[in-house]
């Protein structure tokens, strides 16, 4: 149980300090190869190819770690204004958008790596991997939105219902 707290509350930093660390190394990896590329001729297109590949892992992986955060860009103005109910409101249309936009992404995700790495394969130009390894990051991004989003949307109401209880009960006016 622990173990499935930890992950919980980590995943995301996880993946994205992997993939940035690697990211990191690979590009540093291609800097000294073109700094001594005067003195030995070393084809370095892996390099810049697997660095992209990478780049696209953090940035589907740090849009879910910006929604487990609840990070993302709002306009808080309606949500104060209207009180707890209104900013209940509010947080949900908000968190049903990424829902339901972050869902269809992961599905038709789903959809292209299948096509290209099962079904139609595809390589990698330089590296000759399965194109559908750099396909998989943004699915995995989306799907875990997707499922941030919906711990968000119990979040909240377990917020708002726990406000509710404590302003009937009298303790917070």
């Amino acid at each position: 149980m622990k173990k499935l707290k930890f992950l919980d509350e980590h995943l995301e930093e996880i993946i994205c300090v992997a993939v940035l660390a690697a990211m990191t190394l690979v590009i540093f990896i291609q800097i000294i190869i073109r700094s001594i590329s005067s003195f030995v001729t070393i084809p370095m297109a892996w390099t810049e190819e697997i660095g992209r590949y990478l780049f696209i892992y953090a940035v589907y992986v740090g849009a879910a770690y910006a929604t487990r955060k609840r990070a993302h860009q709002k306009v808080d103005i309606f949500p104060i204004l209207c009180g707890d109910t209104g900013k209940l409101i509010f947080n949900l249309i908000g968190d049903i958008g990424v829902v339901v936009f972050a869902g269809a992404m992961a599905y038709y995700g789903w959809q292209v790596v299948e096509n290209v790495a099962f079904v139609f394969v595809q390589r990698a130009p330089a590296t000759k991997l399965n194109m559908g390894i750099a396909y998989f990051g943004p699915f995995l991004g989306m799907a875990l939105c997707t499922f941030r989003s919906v711990q968000n949307i119990i979040f909240h109401i377990k917020e708002y219902r726990e406000k509710k209880s404590l302003r009937a009960e009298g303790g917070d006016k």
